[in-house]
């Protein structure tokens, strides 16, 4: 699953099970939330526009989108309100479909950084950027180092920050960062301490 959340509320969407009990791919568009501060099972927020698995989310406390997914190799990106209830809406395209992507923000901007493209040509580099106030397809910000997939990110209100995952040849160890406010590519930070995968794969790799 994915997730974004607020000061108040924390939300999953989509996933998938691959087992005994679903002999092939099943993949959901359910929403669920809780309340943070309280304890108690989940809630039904409402549904995504496509069920889908390996979504990148990325959200303002006021805003959540959902960007790509698998297993058809999304472009779509989907967004919510967070403090309500109901379903996604549709609130533009990435610039290439892809799933397994890194992602983060500040107040402002929502950043979606590499993942697996369409049509079996594996890892990309892209970074995309959308304004979360401004529904709309996303805007070109720049590119990764190199290509990578199944990557870990985080963000502060200044940077950006894409670490491990694959690229065509095996686990990376690479760190690298960006600067949210501006546009241009990814920078070198340094090295994680072992090079690996940090995004839970499906199915075999």
């Amino acid at each position: 699953m994915g997730s974004v959340s607020s000061t108040t509320r924390g939300i999953w969407y989509g996933g998938g099970i691959y087992g005994p009990d679903a002999p092939a791919y099943t993949f959901y568009n359910i929403i669920d939330y809780i309340t943070v501060a309280s304890t108690g099972n989940a809630t039904d927020f409402g549904d995504l526009t496509t069920a889908r698995y390996h979504t990148a989310g990325a959200g303002d406390g006021t805003y959540g989108l959902f960007g790509g997914g698998g297993d058809t190799h999304e472009n779509t990106i989907d967004y919510l309100t967070v403090a309500s209830t109901g379903n996604a809406s549709d609130f533009g395209d990435l610039t290439v479909a892809r799933y397994h992507i890194g992602t983060g923000g500040d107040a402002t901007r929502g950043i979606f950084g590499g993942g697996n493209k369409s049509g079996g040509s594996g890892s990309g580099n892209t970074i995309d950027y959308v304004t979360y106030a401004s529904p709309s397809n996303a805007t070109d910000f720049g590119d990764l180092t190199a290509v990578r997939d199944r990557h870990s990110s985080v963000s502060s209100t200044t940077r950006g920050l894409f670490a491990g995952g694959r690229d065509g040849s095996g686990n990376v160890n690479t760190i690298e960062y960006i600067t949210i406010a501006s546009t241009g590519n990814g920078t070198d930070f340094g090295d994680l301490t072992a090079a690996r995968q940090l995004v839970q794969a499906m199915g075999s790799s």
